[in-house]
């Protein structure tokens, strides 16, 4: 009898338990219960604040791109935008671009963009070049702000953008760089589209393909080492096939080891590096 006393009261306790641990369970705290849930407020915030900031920015750009002077190579620049025009207009008859001082060295992304927004705009050349160079820079804001989310979370994100907007030497150039600042901007979007190219490994989405082919394409389009962005992808992209071989065997083919990289050559070459459009030399 004592027996099946015990018994007993140990199958009392083993159903107990579960109801018992339910409450405990449901005593604790929200946060702490479903801490996903209580981030969401927080993140909108936020994320909020993050667009603020470049609406902002956007106004003070409309309001102050008439107000800057010329920069150091403005004339040149403009130069250097017509004649790459009459490069590509000219079905590359016209080839004076790649005589041009030392701009044909570099790419002419910029410049070939002012130039033809200067000729649907209502603005002067050099008030479109900066109207131009603000927009590019607010573009380069919204990729650090979007790095910095995906990286670290929203309120890195927001650290991310409201430093950058509040660099002098950022805000600066983006009006008045027609190198530099640009060749920013692309690195940050090709780093972009290759940090969430790895994210979605093996199967990158078109919009991450095109990130990744358009920012290392502007890259080149602003300066030809723009092309060291691929190295940003290259150490995690061994690393991936090296543990990819190792699970699979050597002889077992990975399905997907070179399939996000394939799939976005054809977008790296982009039309503002005017070298690429002429095949390698004998």
């Amino acid at each position: 009898m004592a027996t099946a006393a015990a018994d007993e009261t140990r199958l009392l306790n083993l159903t107990v338990k579960p109801a018992s641990a339910t409450l405990r369970v449901a005593t604790l705290p929200a946060g702490t219960v479903i801490s996903g849930a209580a981030t969401f407020p927080a993140a909108r915030a936020l994320n909020a604040l993050a667009i603020g900031t470049l609406g902002i920015v956007a106004v003070i750009v409309a309001l102050t791109f008439r107000d800057y002077g010329l920069g150091w190579d403005d004339y040149t620049h403009s130069q250097y935008g017509n004649l790459l025009i009459s490069l590509y207009g000219s079905d590359f008859a016209d080839q004076r671009a790649f005589s041009f001082v030392n701009l044909y060295m570099y790419g002419g992304g910029f410049d070939l963009l002012a130039t033809l927004a200067a000729k649907v705009l209502p603005f002067g050349l050099f008030e479109t070049r900066r109207l131009v160079g603000g927009v590019i820079g607010l573009i380069g804001l919204f990729v650090a702000w979007r790095l910095g989310r995906r990286l670290g979370g929203p309120f890195a994100g927001l650290v991310a953008l409201v430093l950058l907007a509040a660099c002098p030497l950022y805000y600066g150039h983006m009006f008045m760089n027609a190198k530099d600042a640009p060749f920013a901007v692309a690195m940050a979007a090709a780093l972009l589209g290759i940090v969430r190219a790895f994210e979605e490994y093996p199967r990158a989405s078109p919009a991450t393909i095109a990130l990744c082919g358009i920012g290392i394409g502007a890259a080149i389009g602003s300066r030809v080492m723009g092309g060291f962005a691929l190295l940003n992808a290259l150490l995690p992209l061994l690393l991936i096939v090296t543990v990819r071989s190792r699970e699979n065997g050597l002889n077992r083919r990975s399905p997907s080891a070179g399939h996000t990289s394939s799939r976005s050559y054809p977008a790296y070459c982009w039309p503002t590096w005017s070298w690429a459009c002429f095949g390698p030399g004998p």
